[in-house]
């Protein structure tokens, strides 16, 4: 069960694509793909892409109230959850749209089908 864990502080009108360093980006195998993501302060938009399909409607907002360096967990964010398939690309997208930077953490899960 591959796990990926971030903390990324995104400046002023940018974007981070946290997914980008993973090394199962392109996963070997069918899988169930959940993704966990907060913000420190209110301002950060999200998509989430596996393959062709956009799983998170592009720039829906991301939970603030994260604290820098404290991943988000199912008790208090609710997981994104799709199936994906062998070599489907996974991008996470995360722009800020504040005036100032903005630490985003998160947590991808795969948990490969039987």
């Amino acid at each position: 069960m591959p796990l990926f864990t971030f903390s990324v502080s995104i400046a002023a009108g940018a974007v981070a694509l946290p997914l980008s360093t993973w090394q199962y980006r392109f996963p070997p195998k069918p899988a169930l793909l959940e993704v966990m993501v907060n913000a420190g302060a209110v301002g950060v938009v999200q998509n989430l892409t596996t393959g062709a399909e956009s799983i998170v409607q592009a720039e829906s907002p991301v939970s603030a109230g994260g604290t820098t360096g404290v991943l988000p967990a199912r008790l208090n964010n609710e997981p994104i959850v799709d199936k994906v398939d062998a070599g489907e690309e996974l991008v996470l997208s995360l722009r800020n749209t504040s005036g100032g930077a903005i630490v985003a953490n998160g947590v991808a899960i795969l948990t490969y089908a039987v």
